[in-house]
């Protein structure tokens, strides 16, 4: 590997990261996607947020999981 400029520092590093989102040359310090602020996580995490599909209803009509459990000590 040839020694490349971080992208978001600016200092030449001889073992650059190259970051999966984004394909800029990234130091050691900044190779993480939150350590160079990558513009590109925020649109990954929102569509992968998105392909769960969460269905908040509130448990309405259903105990809480404390109640479920004190449940099978009643008797």
């Amino acid at each position: 590997m040839k020694p490349e400029n971080c992208a978001y520092c600016g200092d030449m590093t001889d073992l650059p990261f190259h970051c999966s989102y984004c394909k800029d040359p990234f130091c050691s310090e900044h190779r993480l996607p939150e350590e160079h602020r990558c513009v590109k996580l925020t649109q990954i995490r929102a569509k992968k947020f998105g392909e769960r599909k969460v269905i908040r209803d509130g448990n309405i009509g259903k105990p809480s999981g404390i109640k479920r459990f004190f449940r099978k000590f009643k008797k």
